[in-house]
C-alpha cells in the first residue's frame, strides 16, 4: 500500500512540473529547393533488333522460312562483321493463325511466325555497313538504332554534383531576395538519375540496288552526344 502511494505521489509530481525551455524544439527557418543537372558524352555502343515474320498455310512453313532468314542474319553479323552470339540475344518469338477481313467476313488466311533478335555493337563505327549488308536482305525488318554508353558512372557523378550546385545557387537567390543567408544542409533527398539513350531512324539513305543485290553507295550512320541526367532536393537552414 505504501508502495503505490509513493508511485502515485511520484507521478503526481511529474505532471506538476513544466517542461523546461530545452524541451520545446526551436522552430528552425528553412529554405527547401531543387536542383538538376545533364552531362552529355560520346556513345560508345549501339543496339538494334532483326525481325524476320512469314505468313504460310502452315505453321512448320511459317517456321522454316522466318528460322531461315534469322539464321542468314546470325551467319553475316557473325562470320562477316565478328560479332559475338554473346551480343545476340532472341528477344520476341511467336506463332499465331492470321485472318483478314473479306467482305465483312473473318477469314483465315495462314499461319504467321515471327522472330527477333536484339543485336548488341561495341564498335559504332560499324553500324552504316552493317545496315548496308542486312538490308540487302529480303524478308527481315531492321529497327532504329538506339546509343548508349557502357560505362557512365563518371558522367552520373558529375551530373549528381551538377545538380546540387544548381540547387545551392537557387538557394542563394531565393535568400538574397529575403534579405537572409543560406545556412547548413538539412537534408538532401536524391530524385531521379537515368540516361536518355539516342534513338536513330532505320531509314537511312540507300543507292538503288543492282540485280545482284550489291549497293552502290554504303550507308552512312551520324552518331550524336548521349545525356545522363540527375536531379537533388536539398533543405537549407536559414541565417538571420
Amino acid at each position: 500500500m505504501k508502495a503505490k502511494m509513493i508511485m502515485a505521489l511520484a507521478a503526481a509530481m511529474l505532471i506538476a512540473i513544466p517542461l523546461g525551455a530545452a524541451d520545446v524544439p526551436e522552430y528552425i527557418p528553412t529554405i527547401s529547393v531543387s536542383g538538376s543537372a545533364e552531362v552529355s558524352m560520346q556513345p560508345d555502343t549501339a543496339s538494334f533488333s532483326v525481325t524476320s515474320s512469314f505468313t504460310e498455310a502452315t505453321t512448320e512453313e511459317a517456321r522454316l522460312k522466318t528460322t531461315e532468314m534469322i539464321a542468314e542474319t546470325v551467319s553475316i553479323l557473325t562470320t562477316e562483321f565478328g560479332i559475338s552470339e554473346d551480343d545476340l540475344e532472341t528477344s520476341y518469338i511467336s506463332a499465331y493463325p492470321e485472318y483478314q477481313w473479306i467482305d465483312d467476313e473473318k477469314v483465315l488466311i495462314g499461319q504467321k511466325v515471327s522472330q527477333s533478335i536484339d543485336v548488341s555493337l561495341h564498335d559504332i563505327e560499324a553500324i552504316g555497313d552493317i545496315y548496308t549488308r542486312l538490308m540487302s536482305i529480303d524478308g527481315i525488318t531492321l529497327s532504329d538504332v538506339s546509343l548508349d554508353k557502357e560505362d557512365k558512372s563518371e558522367e552520373y557523378r558529375k551530373a549528381r554534383i551538377d545538380a546540387v550546385r544548381d540547387a545551392y545557387a537557387k538557394a542563394e537567390a531565393y535568400a538574397e531576395a529575403a534579405g537572409v543567408s543560406v545556412g547548413k544542409v538539412l537534408s538532401i533527398s536524391d530524385g531521379s538519375s537515368y540516361a536518355t539513350p539516342l534513338y536513330r531512324t532505320a531509314n537511312m539513305m540507300l543507292a538503288s540496288a543492282d540485280a545482284a543485290g550489291k549497293v552502290s553507295t554504303p550507308t552512312e550512320f551520324y552518331a550524336q552526344e548521349i545525356t545522363v541526367s540527375a536531379s537533388v532536393s536539398i533543405i537549407y537552414g536559414i541565417e538571420q
